[in-house]
């Protein structure tokens, strides 16, 4: 068990496709009895500001420079969600994820 990681998902609007990864995400989670992660979705307007909050980030679209700045300098760990979103090799970005919350206990 972890004590609350936490998942950022952005997408353009923050609505339709990044809340249907978090829910995806949050199956998986559940299909794998981990828990203490708080996945939530927003738009890309909003990241910059809330993403040092979080230590995982979930991109739809390409993340910009600003924002990998950001994941560099505050540790956060970026995961390709396009995979997650499609399942085409969607186990690369859970094995990401894994990677990242263990790196967290």
């Amino acid at each position: 068990m972890i004590d609350m990681a936490s998942i950022v998902v952005a997408c353009g609007s923050g609505v339709a496709t990044s809340e249907n990864v978090v829910g995806i995400i949050k199956s998986f989670l559940e299909e794998h009895n981990i828990t203490g992660v708080k996945v939530n979705a927003t738009d890309f307007k909003q990241l910059a500001d809330i993403l040092p909050q979080y230590d995982i980030y979930v991109w739809i679209a390409k993340p910009t420079q600003e924002i990998m700045d950001i994941c560099s300098k505050n540790g956060i760990i970026d995961v390709n969600g396009v995979n997650i979103l499609t399942g085409n090799n969607d186990e690369d970005s859970y094995k990401k994820i894994i990677w990242g919350l263990k790196r967290l206990i």
